[in-house]
């Protein structure tokens, strides 16, 4: 990363100057209009875990009514 200097990160970003950016630097410096500092870099890629169903169906996305 053209700021953050990190060399793994899920996706890879342009600023408008055409500089390389980490995903964490690119979204940053996108809302903000200015580089993210490197007070806020972490070594970690912290991982989410996926939404799934439930085994009986009614899970996520399932709004069916029974009236």
């Amino acid at each position: 990363c053209f700021n953050c200097h990190t060399q793994k990160t899920p996706l890879w970003r342009r600023d408008p100057n055409g500089n390389t950016l980490c995903n964490a630097c690119g979204l940053f410096q996108k809302l903000h209009g200015t580089m993210r500092p490197l007070s806020l870099k972490t070594d970690v890629i912290k991982k989410r875990n996926s939404r799934r169903s439930s085994v009986n169906g009614e899970g996520v996305g399932n709004n069916t009514s029974t009236n």
